[in-house]
């Protein structure tokens, strides 16, 4: 009797095993939850409706996209850390709500550890941060001259910050650069380009698809893209590398992730279609209108980009001090 109970249970364990592979193998069945942690409109929000968009295409599937917006990213986080690892429910998300939240907040802010609570599918696009000056350094016409302005003047320049990740890559330049930068806090990056248009502001590290429109009406001044080569989308901009600092790399990124233990099969069926995906021309060419580069549907590539960011920014925010209780 023992032998037959186990033999059930054998049988049980191995039609279910059996199922959870049929159904990953044959991913996906039903709608698709993209959740972004942005407002509609804005740049990952764009990226994210792109990409739903082309999934459901290729794989016969909705891919609705639904908006958690709020605490830099941290809301749409969590609840996807807590979603079951289907496949049904994926993050687009920021390298700053991956790998910036976890170095500048306490233990207690971050709900969600960005390694061991995801499983990494993509990096969907990497972009730079433009270095950008207003009407106040209207004489500074590049970067050197920027910082040759700041040291001559010896008074830290007012910057406007956006975002933890931007107050962060401003630091790495400051650093580099031997120069002090006085951060201004905003509630995002419209604000900091109509203070930085009106004189309130010296500088600012945007994201690009924040300032082009004002630096192609000529109202800012951009000087130098964050990045190590010089982006497609922006390619008329020289690097800060170029400009005087070699071997300046600050490349910020849109992964999409699924919640820890989602099967393999699942992550290789986004991959597979992904890939089609970022290979289109009309597709690349949507990407260089957001200012991005297409990135790769690989997750080792993302995973080490987690890994490399987190302990990166990790170590900048304790050398500047730079705490969010």
């Amino acid at each position: 009797m023992k032998s037959l109970k186990l033999f059930a249970a054998a049988c049980v364990a191995l039609a279910t095993l059996c199922a959870g592979s049929a159904s990953a193998a044959s991913y996906p069945v039903k709608p698709v939850t993209v959740v972004v942690g942005f407002a509609p409109g804005g740049t990952n929000d764009i990226l994210a409706r792109l990409v739903a968009a082309e999934l459901e295409k290729r794989l016969g599937q909705p891919f609705i996209v639904e908006n958690k917006p709020g605490a830099s990213s941290m809301i749409s986080a969590n609840y996807v850390k807590n979603a079951k690892p289907d496949g049904y429910t994926l993050l687009v998300i920021s390298s700053g709500g991956l790998t910036v939240n976890p170095a500048v907040y306490a233990e207690n802010r971050v709900t969600y550890d960005p390694v061991k609570d995801f499983t990494p599918i993509a990096l969907l696009a990497t972009f730079p941060l433009v270095v950008t000056t207003g009407p106040n350094l209207k004489e500074v016409k590049d970067l050197s001259g920027l910082i040759a302005y700041a040291k001559q003047h010896k008074v830290p320049l007012a910057h406007g910050v956006a975002t933890s990740t931007f107050q962060l890559a401003a630091e790495v330049l400051a650093e580099e650069a031997g120069i002090e930068f006085n951060h201004i806090p905003y509630k995002g990056s419209g604000p900091v380009v109509a203070d930085l248009m009106g004189g309130q502001t010296d500088l600012a590290v945007l994201d690009s698809a924040a300032v082009m429109p004002s630096v192609q009406a000529g109202r800012l001044q951009a000087l130098a893209v964050t990045t190590a080569k010089r982006s497609a989308a922006l390619p008329e901009i020289p690097t800060v590398a170029e400009s005087g600092l070699p071997g300046f790399d600050v490349t910020i990124w849109t992964g999409f992730v699924a919640p820890a233990g989602t099967p393999p099969e699942v992550v290789q069926t986004l991959n597979k279609a992904l890939g089609e995906a970022l290979a289109q021309p009309d597709i690349r060419q949507k990407f260089a209108q957001l200012g991005m580069d297409p990135g790769a549907a690989d997750s080792k590539v993302l995973a080490d980009a987690t890994q490399k960011d987190l302990a990166r920014w990790t170590k900048v925010a304790k050398e500047a001090g730079i705490r969010f209780e």
